[in-house]
Parts: structure tokens; C-alpha cells; sequence
């Protein structure tokens, strides 16, 4: 079987920022996390969660997203959580994959206490909590939208799929708003599916469907299609804008749907070997920085 492994483990990154490796003991098991609190956090300061994909680490997205500098510039608390170790001793964040279904570790729970910890650590007043991740990150917000959203204010999966047992299962107690960036040539997690599970993950559901999914539990009922200016004058993949709302209320499901775009983070910081890495593996589209535009989004809800 192919893995889904990101790119990203064939060259080192450094984040201009530090942050600070820490563990806690979850249900037996000493779990890791990197936190990064910028100077100026407050009492109003929100959280966001950033998690990486199947095969990688807390410290390989801290470096390629940025994310960092961004807490810096703009006040929140970035944490990043390590995934535990499958029986193949590949990292992962249990979803429910074809072949994790033994296993009985709850990432969910793992996640909400570290957001109890530093939110009283820090004592923070308002629960304001925010998720985004690249790949099995991203389906990992999926299920804490659907699990979560007594203390997510809204998800931004990179490259992210909904797995049908998380939509099965899925209890939304008020509208959470949702973000996907997503490229249709996307080779890991298709675009279009996979509810037969031919590719051996399990059966996830295809990008249209979980934007109309969670579009229909935000209530929103409007729709429109832009596509984004070309920035880029070396950029083949054209973005699209899906945008569902209901002009009643804020809370609304966008999708970047990037055209034969792959499964990238797009925009990512590189250290070196730019141009081979983008060249085999298509960048996703320059167009945008996908860590910016997931702020942008979340700062909506603050």
C-alpha cells in the first residue's frame, strides 16, 4: 500500500521561531507537543491546533507552515501535537484508516486536554479554540468538528477527507465553520473519494459531498463559485472559491479548490531544493499561503 507520506520528511526545515517541546501522560502513554506562545499573549488570546500529517511530526509542520510567525504577529498560542506510533511505527492520529481499526488510542481526548492545560496554564478566559492540519491533520479536524465543536470555533483542513464513520457518528452541537484546501489531482487523498476503500484507508467521502454535508449543518443556504486572480505568473492550478452562508449568521464552509493541484500544503516555506521538490511533487498553488488564508479564516470567529 501506499502511504500517506508528506513530501516534506526528505529535507529538514527550521522554524524562525522557537517553541518548547513538552509531554504529558494520556491514558498511559507519554505524549509530545511543541507550544509556541508569542510575547504578547493575554487572557483573550485564542488557541490554534496545528497537526500534522500520517508519517510526520509536530516539528516538520511547525517549520513548513510558518505558523509561528504569524502567532507572533498576531497573538495567539500555535501547538503543535505529536501523533503516537502505529503498528507499521509510522506516526498517525487515529481517524479510523482500514488498518488502525484495533487500535485504541483516543487523539480526541489527547487534544481536549491539552487545550484544558494550556488554556488554564495561561488562564485564558475564553474558550476559543481552532484546528487545522495537513493530511491525516486534516482529518483529524474533521473529527474534532464533529466531536468538538463545544470547544473548536472552526476547522481548516489541508488536504483533509471526511471518513464515513466520523460522518456516521457525527454530533455537531452548534455551527462550526470549515475551511478545506484541497487540490483535484490530489494523489493521497482523492479529491473525488474513495467510498468503496480501494486505496485501503477506508471508506472517506468526496470533497463536494462533506462541503454540502457541513454546509447543511451550519444551515447555510447559499452557494457561489469565484475563481482567484493568477498571482503567479509560473502557476498552472487555477483556485476556485466555494463559498456556503446564509446571510442570517456568520458561521460559513469555504472550499480552495485547486485545479490538478496535489497533496501539498500550498505556499509552503522550503529551506532548500525549492525547485526540485515543487517540480516533481506540483506545488498546490503559489497563489496563496495557506497558512495566512487559514488565519484569515479564523480570525472571522474570534
Amino acid at each position: 500500500m501506499i502511504y500517506r507520506i508528506l513530501f516534506f520528511i526528505f529535507f529538514l526545515y527550521s522554524s524562525h521561531t522557537a517553541s518548547e517541546q513538552r509531554f504529558i501522560t494520556h491514558e498511559g502513554i507519554e505524549r509530545e507537543f511543541l507550544l509556541h506562545v508569542p510575547k504578547s499573549v493575554n487572557q483573550d488570546s485564542p488557541i490554534i491546533f496545528v497537526i500534522h500529517g500520517y508519517s510526520g511530526s509536530a516539528k516538520e509542520i511547525e517549520g513548513y507552515s510558518g505558523m509561528n510567525d504569524i502567532a507572533d504577529r498576531e497573538g495567539f498560542i500555535a501547538v503543535y501535537p505529536q501523533g503516537t506510533i502505529d503498528n507499521r511505527g509510522i506516526t498517525f492520529f487515529n481517524v479510523g484508516f482500514e488498518f488502525h481499526k484495533d487500535s485504541k488510542v483516543d487523539d480526541v481526548s489527547f487534544i481536549r486536554d491539552l487545550f484544558e492545560l494550556i488554556t488554564n496554564e495561561f488562564g485564558l478566559k475564553r474558550k476559543k479554540a481552532f484546528a487545522t492540519g495537513m493530511s491525516n491533520g486534516g482529518d483529524m479536524s474533521y473529527k474534532l468538528a464533529c466531536t468538538s465543536s463545544d470547544l473548536f470555533k472552526a476547522i481548516a483542513p489541508v488536504a483533509g477527507t471526511l471518513m464515513k464513520e466520523i460522518k456516521d457518528t457525527c454530533m455537531i452541537e452548534s455551527r462550526i465553520p470549515l475551511f478545506e484546501i484541497h487540490g483535484t489531482d490530489d494523489k493521497i487523498s482523492w479529491f473525488d473519494g474513495d467510498m468503496t476503500n480501494k486505496g485501503g484507508w477506508g471508506a472517506y467521502y468526496d470533497l463536494p459531498s462533506t462541503m454540502e454535508f457541513f454546509a447543511k449543518e451550519n444551515k447555510l443556504n447559499k452557494k457561489s463559485t469565484t475563481q482567484i486572480r493568477n498571482i503567479d505568473d509560473g502557476d498552472n492550478f487555477d483556485i476556485f472559491f466555494e463559498r456556503y452562508w446564509n446571510e442570517e449568521f456568520n458561521e460559513e464552509v469555504w472550499m480552495y479548490r485547486i485545479e490538478e493541484g496535489r497533496h501539498v500544503w500550498p505556499g509552503l516555506k522550503l529551506s532548500w531544493w525549492k525547485k526540485p521538490i515543487r517540480y516533481y511533487f506540483g506545488s498546490g498553488n503559489n497563489d496563496i499561503n495557506t497558512s495566512e488564508e487559514v488565519w484569515a479564516f479564523f480570525k472571522k470567529y474570534l
